[in-house]
């Protein structure tokens, strides 16, 4: 999601632009490839640029298909994910002059030379920390059996009552029963 930001840095401070990204599937070789990394399938973004005085403010939400697998049944399956994010931008060179800009914090992101802006690693991290630890197929999965491993999803699902070999001479008392008085 490389987004070009030259114009609206020639703009006042506190002008908008919005920006809509769809992309269902994402493409390997596209602009979203980047977004492949953190599992996401397909994209549906909505990013709002704010022209703030130190650059470019961009915040808004992506819902992403994330690929992943059922912590219950191990299948592959899809999961909507929902992500907020806002970051700012800082512009190291003035836009009128080409000349050097307000110095950035340590750490901060900044626009490039280029005045194009790459929001896809930051929408990636916001997408994988909106993804749940346990991945659901759906709600009520059932999981795997616990003695073999069978997908209880698949229907019903019975074992011979299993004995532990070293138990096995219990069994012969199963119908002994003591003489009462």
């Amino acid at each position: 999601m490389l987004v070009g930001v030259a114009p609206l840095l020639k703009q006042t401070v506190g002008t908008r632009m919005t920006i809509e990204v769809a992309e269902e599937p994402i493409a390997p070789h596209g602009e979203n490839a980047g977004l492949l990394e953190s599992g996401a399938r397909s994209i549906d973004a909505t990013i709002d640029l704010t022209h703030t005085d130190p650059g470019v403010l961009a915040e808004g939400t992506a819902t992403a298909l994330v690929a992943g697998q059922c912590s219950r049944c191990l299948k592959d399956c899809l999961t909507r994910v929902r992500a907020e994010f806002a970051e700012q931008y800082y512009a190291t060179l003035d836009i009128a002059t080409g000349g050097p800009g307000m110095a950035a914090p340590e750490d901060a992101k900044t626009i490039g030379s280029d005045f194009r802006i790459d929001l896809t690693p930051l929408v990636a991290e916001e997408l994988i920390l909106a993804t749940p630890f346990a991945p659901l197929c759906r709600e009520d999965c059932r999981g795997l059996c616990l003695e073999c491993g069978a997908d209880l999803n698949a229907g019903s699902h019975d074992h011979a009552e299993a004995t532990d070999p070293r138990w096995a001479t219990l069994r012969t008392l199963e119908g002994f029963h003591a003489d009462r008085e």
